[in-house]
């Protein structure tokens, strides 16, 4: 039998734990709620960003906006620009929701409805829910025919007759259960806090010329021996030493058949498509991002362009330059990169449109860690492998003014800026402590380039910068193409040589040492 003293004290520690155990299950709730109150919190600043919008025209991925005002880019955008990364278009975002029942919508929540054909089971159109009331039920704002707007979804037959589903994004319903968890696991043993990743000192980010690994038309005779599977293989080992890989691609992805540009004579036709395989060769030699902005990227109409996005898509290549996407942001390692692609071309964002330039790079910088712009321009050949400060033409065509470009991107918020369209290597500059390529020359370029001389020779240029995007260190590694083409590595070192003698004449003032070997340094290192 227990002694009246240890049943009193057996029923006060009793007392305690049940007091503690009701205390953790009510700060639980507690937690709970706010952290329900953080994530509605998340939603109205999504919406409030929306309405910001409302009155604006619905516009199909249009070029002249950094962003695109169509239904899904609406979306898209407004979530992007709090932290939520989802697909660009409404098919992608669909599956990417987690499904839920109308009667259980929320604000924050999604719908998805066919579009006009309405025997069409597609996803073809997505709205926001901004509010449920009892009364009027779920109002919608969504960018469609009439812009963007804001409609009540139950006096609207219309889309009534058009929903497909509702869905969720997956990161609202992991915050609330992670909350959860945390908060769970905190009620019976403190956690220590955890250190946010945080962006390395220093990021290293490559950029190369061009490259068109060989093209099926006219003749699948202009394709590299062995289907081209060794063609990188030379530099493979350093295109994958950095955290990031650009290159230009020159001329579309395509297998089949596209309508061709027209030429006079197709046996001179310089009209570049590669077969879709050939992409998986790039993402296996390190390439995360590429331009598709260039004089090529239209030899085979809409054809080549859309299948070119559809294979890089299915490589998970990121790639920008066109009127529909004239920018893309992605993130690896801990750090968010925007990139941007310019040319004169038709079907491109242009790179004469400075203003607009700098609008894209302005967005670009106000959502990521380090901005990337690339620029396919500047007169073609040997006889123009000098900077003129000026505005190029070549053939007739408004090149656009390199020098100026770079600068007008760097002051709107660009970390680094890759040149490429010359087709011979150009000076490098470094402006407000951003490095600048003018032209990075012919990179990869099979069976259809004339690669003599200065053509022949081009860089693999490596960038340091820290996480400010400022320069540290470079280091140029040379290759050249022989015969047919392909990249190997130069013992004889030619491209650099290059570099620092037009360096020297075109930028003299050039706050920037450019040594022997390749490395590449600030003068007051």
């Amino acid at each position: 039998m227990l002694k009246k003293g240890a049943f009193l004290l057996l029923f006060f520690v009793g007392f305690l734990s049940l007091s503690a155990q009701n205390s953790a299950i009510a700060t639980l709730g507690s937690g709970l709620e706010k952290a329900e109150t953080g994530l509605n919190r998340k939603i109205d600043e999504i919406i409030k960003l929306g309405k910001t919008f409302l009155g604006k025209p619905y516009r199909f991925q249009s070029g002249s906006l950094p962003w695109a005002l169509d239904c899904s880019g609406f979306v898209c955008y407004i979530f992007k620009e709090n932290g939520y990364s989802i697909p660009r278009s409404s098919s992608g975002i669909a599956p990417a929701t987690k499904k839920i029942q109308l009667k259980d919508i929320q604000k924050g929540d999604l719908m998805f409805f066919k579009g006009r054909n309405i025997n069409s089971n597609t996803v073809g159109h997505v709205s926001l829910v901004i509010d449920v009331d009892p009364v009027d039920g779920i109002k919608m704002m969504h960018s469609c025919s009439r812009g963007i707007i804001i409609e009540d979804y139950e006096k609207i037959d219309y889309y009534k007759k058009r929903f497909l589903m509702a869905g969720r994004i997956p990161e609202f319903s992991e915050e609330l259960a992670q909350k959860a968890t945390s908060l769970a696991q905190s009620s019976k043993v403190i956690q220590p806090a955890k250190k946010k990743n945080a962006i390395a000192d220093t990021l290293s980010i490559i950029g190369v010329g061009d490259i068109m690994l060989g093209t099926n038309y006219p003749s699948a005779s202009y394709l590299p021996p062995n289907d081209g599977k060794e063609i990188l293989s030379p530099v493979k080992d350093i295109l994958s030493t950095a955290d990031i890989t650009f290159g230009n691609l020159e001329g579309v992805l395509l297998t089949g058949n596209g309508p061709v540009k027209k030429c006079s004579n197709p046996a001179v036709c310089y009209a570049f498509k590669s077969p879709d395989h050939y992409a998986g060769y790039l993402k296996d030699a390190g390439f995360d991002v590429l331009s598709i902005a260039n004089n090529h990227v239209g030899d085979f109409g809409d054809v080549g362009r859309k299948n070119t996005v559809k294979v890089l898509n299915e490589q998970q290549i990121y790639y920008a330059g066109l009127l529909d996407f004239p920018y893309t942001t992605f993130e690896k390692n801990g750090v968010k990169y925007g990139f941007c692609a310019f040319a004169p071309n038709t079907g491109t964002v242009s790179i004469n449109d400075i203003e607009n330039a700098k609008k894209i790079v302005q967005h670009l910088d106000s959502i990521s860690d380090i901005v990337i712009v690339s620029f396919h321009g500047g007169a073609e050949g040997a006889a123009n492998r000098n900077i003129t400060r000026k505005t190029e033409t070549y053939l007739g065509e408004n090149r656009g003014n390199p020098y100026a470009f770079s600068r007008a991107v760097i002051d709107a918020g660009a970390d680094i800026v890759f040149g490429h369209g010359p087709h011979v290597t150009r000076a490098i500059d470094i402006y407000k402590n951003r490095i600048i390529a003018y032209s990075l020359g012919n990179f990869a370029t099979y069976g259809r380039f004339n690669l003599k001389e200065q053509a022949g020779i081009a860089p693999i240029l490596k960038v340091n910068v820290n996480a400010k995007g400022e320069f540290l260190s470079g280091q140029i590694y040379p290759i050249k193409q022989e015969g047919e083409g392909g990249p190997v590595l130069d013992p004889d070192n030619k491209v650099i040589q290059e570099i620092i003698k037009l360096t020297k004449t075109d930028i003299p003032e050039v706050n920037l040492i450019i040594q022997e070997n390749g490395l590449i340094l600030k003068k007051n290192q």
